[in-house]
């Protein structure tokens, strides 16, 4: 292969990736403003949306996606929930949660690799290892706020339902898509 053939391919894997990368980012802003307003922490769409990116994409184009989300936040850009960004947002009683989106992604990517059948149980069972990872991260932080208790009343049992029904309509649509695809 000539090295401009070398460099075409090259250039085309990162404008891919970074197509993915910001589709990813434009996708959990989206869902971060979905939302039912909960203190200290509310319920979104942003834990949908990173399961979603970790079942799509590869564990590193996951981690490098809610990255950019995050140190877009980080600097100020509006695009956590409520519209709101800044250190706040990550050093807040949410902090923990967002942090627990940048190991989640790439390790439900991971662990959906790891299924050779995609099954639908699958699906599941990768979706709530990454919910899972998000609730332990963002419980560990919360409690430096509200205490251990005080962190799994408002930062766990609330979403316990919407993450179960999350997950099961995530793991149905994706189970059908990739159905229709493959064929």
């Amino acid at each position: 292969m000539q090295t401009s053939q070398k460099m075409n391919l090259l250039k085309a894997s990162i404008q891919s990736n970074s197509l993915q990368v910001a589709l990813g980012v434009m996708l959990l802003f989206a869902c971060s403003q979905i939302q039912i307003p909960l203190k200290p922490v509310p319920i979104t769409l942003q834990t949908l949306a990173v399961i979603l990116i970790g079942l799509t994409y590869k564990s590193r184009q996951a981690f490098e996606a809610v990255f950019a989300y995050l140190l877009l936040g980080a600097v100020g850009a509006p695009v956590f929930a409520q519209f709101s960004g800044g250190h706040a947002s990550l050093f807040g009683p949410t902090g923990g949660f967002l942090a627990g989106f940048l190991v989640a992604a790439p390790l439900t990517a991971w662990v959906f690799s790891k299924f050779t059948q995609k099954t639908w149980g699958a699906i599941f069972v990768s979706c709530v290892v990454g919910q899972a990872m998000i609730y332990v991260l963002g419980v560990l932080w919360l409690e430096k706020f509200v205490g251990f208790e005080a962190s799994l009343k408002a930062g766990v049992l609330p979403f316990i339902l919407p993450g179960v029904v999350k997950t099961v309509i995530l793991a149905s649509i994706i189970r059908t898509l990739r159905g229709v695809l493959q064929r």
